[in-house]
């Protein structure tokens, strides 16, 4: 994988993922909070799938591969198993 698009991967995944869980538990815990939870999913998954169309492009594939990402977890996963174009050694 490209270095660059590795970082890139980490941050989008990582953050993304972690705001649509503090998005659900705002939304699920309190009505005040929910417009703010929805928008934090909202937000967590653009960030998501993100990450997912640089690791996408990391690995040498497309980028609209990335779009597995609104698969969520199993779109990662599908991804994970591609094979990695830009491979090094």
């Amino acid at each position: 994988m490209l270095p660059d698009n590795k970082t890139k991967t980490n941050i989008g995944v990582g953050l993304g993922f972690l705001l649509e869980i503090l998005g659900r538990f705002l939304y699920m815990s309190s009505t005040a909070g929910s417009i703010f939870g929805l928008i934090l999913m909202l937000v967590g998954v653009v960030l998501f799938i993100w990450g997912c169309m640089n690791y996408a492009v990391g690995k040498g594939h497309s980028k609209w591969l990335g779009l597995l990402g609104l698969l969520s977890c199993i779109g990662l996963i599908i991804l994970v198993f591609l094979p990695d174009h830009h491979k090094e050694g």
